[in-house]
Order: structure tokens, then C-alpha cells, then sequence
């Protein structure tokens, strides 16, 4: 997550706790911009950014920006508190960002790091709440039984306490964007009629189809093939097509969903996907389909709700 949205979804949170969880009150942000040392004009912009998309209305007025959280927006933090809160969520995002973080150690010439080193860096946290030095350890376990990472390990220590990538790690990260899950699936699933390497949009990408490490398409309608590095998130969007039917979103919504999908389907198969407009579309998708995907949302079955939780945790590592 850049750093805007990474603000955002920080003064979110605070701003439902000031609220305490009401939609009705205004909330005056400038001491979440002063603890933060951002700019003080940076408090209108925060603001304007949280209405542009739905997720507060700004009630800002001369020296005071202020925000007054939506239903929406609720939801949203709701959500998130929801997801850093799963332990499978917290363990595949844990794998993939030390994984990551390994490799840049590898790119920078440094030899043996240690795995542990990795909860100082800033993407050592998931949803805003740093990995404990047990989901590292975990992790590197993890990544060095997978083949992954390689090291030196000690007694009553989880984990290798020194490691370097090895050359599947390194395919993982550049050619999986660090997905550690769908790598591993993909290595099982080798020689199955099933495959996770050459995905196909339908229908809710107007009609687009993407492939990729594919050299003999054969279908008749326009392939376009997926930027090195964006296939998680190609596939991600691809299965989270398949839900949205059983969302039974409103004609606006899924206007909105459709669009959102279209511009990420876009900008993956350009020779250089611009990173802000997908995650804008991002943001969008999550938006729209946060309120369906909570608890108790009025006039949505358990089904769509079900449908929405899944396509939510779909493009949350993005």
C-alpha cells in the first residue's frame, strides 16, 4: 500500500475512534496531522480524499479540517480491523513481505541477513499492525522448509537465524510479485490439467482476455498479455469476476465495480502499469464492496455477503 492510502486508512481508524464509531459526528483531524508531522494543509487534502471516495464526508471549515465518518466508511474500518486480525491473512502477508524484503537484502549485496531484521523495516506490519518477532519467525520457517530462503538454524530458534534467497525465491518474488501462496500452489499443482499461470478474463472486463507465459494462444478474440509482475493480481481479478454476479450489487455499483476492474485490467497489460490508477481502481472495488461484505448489511443476503468477503481479501495484499 503507498503511503496516501496507508494515511488514509490510518486516519480512518483514528477518526473511528474519536467517533466512537458514529456516523454523526464531526471530527476535528488536526491533531491526527500534527502526531503524524504532515503538512497542515495536508488535513484538507486527507479530507477531500476520504469524500472523493465515499468513505467520509468532509465538514471541514476556515482552520479546521474535520471529517464525519459515512456508513461506508465504518464498514471499511470494520473490515480491516476484521482482516489484521486473522492469523491466516497476518501469515501469508508475513511470508510474502519478508520473502520481498529478502530479496532487496540480496539486490543490496547483503550477506547471510538476519530474517529477524525484517521487523525494522516499515512493510513489517499487515493493515497497520507490525509482525511480531513469532510471525517472523514463522515466516522464515516457513519460506526455508519451501525452498525459498536458506540458513543456518539453532537450537530452540524458529527459523533459519541467517539466510539468503535461493533461486526459487527470486523466481517467486519477480515473477509472482512475492505471492508466496499462489507460488506454492502452482509448484504442486505442476502437470495438473488446472493451471494458475494463464488466467482468462471474461465478461466483466468487456470482454477482455489476458494471458500470460503462454507462446501458443490460439483464441480467436484479442489477448492481451499481463505485465511481468502483475499476474497475482491478474488472477486475483479474475476469480473476484466470478463473484460478482452472486453480489447482486445495484445497477450504480456494479457500474462502479465493472469500471473499477476495467481500469486494473488496463493498466496490467500495458508495457508499464502505472501503479496509482490501479490502486485507485483498488480503493474503488474495496469501497463498493466493503458495505455488502459486513455483518448485518441491509438487503444483502449471506451469500453476497459471502461473495464480497472473498473478493475483499482477493485484492487486499494489493
Amino acid at each position: 500500500m503507498n503511503d496516501i492510502a496507508a494515511t488514509l486508512d490510518a486516519l480512518l481508524e483514528w477518526a473511528y475512534d474519536q467517533a466512537r464509531g458514529d456516523t454523526t459526528t464531526d471530527v476535528d483531524i488536526t491533531p491526527f496531522v500534527e502526531n503524524h508531522q504532515l503538512d497542515p494543509d495536508a488535513g484538507y487534502t486527507l479530507a477531500d480524499a476520504c469524500g472523493r471516495i465515499g468513505l467520509a464526508e468532509s465538514v471541514s471549515t476556515y482552520g479546521n479540517p474535520a471529517i464525519m465518518l459515512t456508513a461506508a466508511g465504518l464498514a471499511h474500518v470494520q473490515d480491516r480491523r476484521r482482516r489484521r486480525d486473522d492469523p491466516a491473512l497476518r501469515s501469508a502477508a508475513a511470508r510474502s513481505a519478508l520473502l520481498r524484503w529478502m530479496y532487496h537484502q540480496h539486490d543490496a549485496g547483503v550477506h547471510m541477513p538476519t530474517p529477524s531484521g525484517f521487523a525494522t523495516n516499515p512493510e513489517a506490519n499487515f493493515e497497520g499492525r507490525p509482525f511480531s518477532s513469532v510471525e517472523i519467525g514463522r515466516a522464515a520457517d516457513y519460506l526455508a522448509q519451501r525452498g525459498l530462503i536458506k540458513g543456518p538454524g539453532a537450537f530452540g530458534h524458529t527459523g533459519p537465524i541467517r539466510a539468503t534467497i535461493t533461486s526459487d525465491g527470486m523466481d517467486c518474488v519477480v515473477d509472482w510479485s512475492a505471492d508466496v501462496s499462489a507460488y506454492v500452489r502452482r509448484q504442486e499443482n505442476t502437470g495438473s490439467t488446472s493451471t494458475y499461470n494463464a488466467p482468462v478474463f471474461h465478461g466483466d472486463a468487456n470482454g477482455a482476455q489476458l494471458a500470460w507465459n503462454n507462446n501458443s494462444v490460439t483464441q480467436t478474440t484479442r489477448i492481451e498479455q499481463v505485465a511481468p509482475g502483475y499476474e497475482p493480481l491478474a488472477r486475483a481479478m479474475a476469480e473476484m469476476a466470478t463473484l460478482i454476479s452472486a453480489m447482486n450489487l445495484s445497477p450504480e455499483a456494479r457500474e462502479d465495480v465493472e469500471a473499477a476492474s476495467d481500469e486494473i485490467a488496463a493498466e496490467i497489460v500495458r508495457d508499464e502499469p502505472r501503479p496509482g490508477p490501479i490502486r485507485r481502481a483498488l480503493m474503488v472495488l474495496r469501497t463498493g464492496l466493503t458495505p455488502i461484505a459486513a455483518a448485518g448489511a441491509v438487503g444483502a443476503s449471506e451469500g453476497a455477503q459471502e461473495a464480497a468477503r472473498r473478493a475483499i481479501e482477493l485484492i487486499a495484499p494489493f
